[in-house]
């Protein structure tokens, strides 16, 4: 019984900080992503030259950083193997 009830709160603790460092890890990608999402947003339409206002913008803006991260992980994945 008290094997158990030690496994459990080790356990109970471990998640409990689980949490708490997957919720300041999102706050800190939320916090980055406006910062991000401007800067490419600000350098496709100077690519594209189109107006801030129009629809596609974002899914220009959306393209071009989906097309970065793939690039970047393609990358980092060569440079970080075994």
């Amino acid at each position: 019984m008290f094997n158990v009830k030690r496994t459990f709160k080790l356990e109970f603790k471990r998640q409990i900080r689980l949490a708490i460092v997957a919720a300041v890890g999102f706050t800190i990608a939320w916090a980055w992503r406006n910062a991000i999402f401007n800067l490419f947003q600000d350098l496709t339409l100077k690519l594209i030259n189109i107006h801030p206002e129009h629809y596609l913008t974002e899914t220009y803006t959306a393209i071009s950083i989906t097309i970065f991260g793939v690039i970047f992980i393609f990358f980092t994945s060569k440079l970080l193997q075994d």
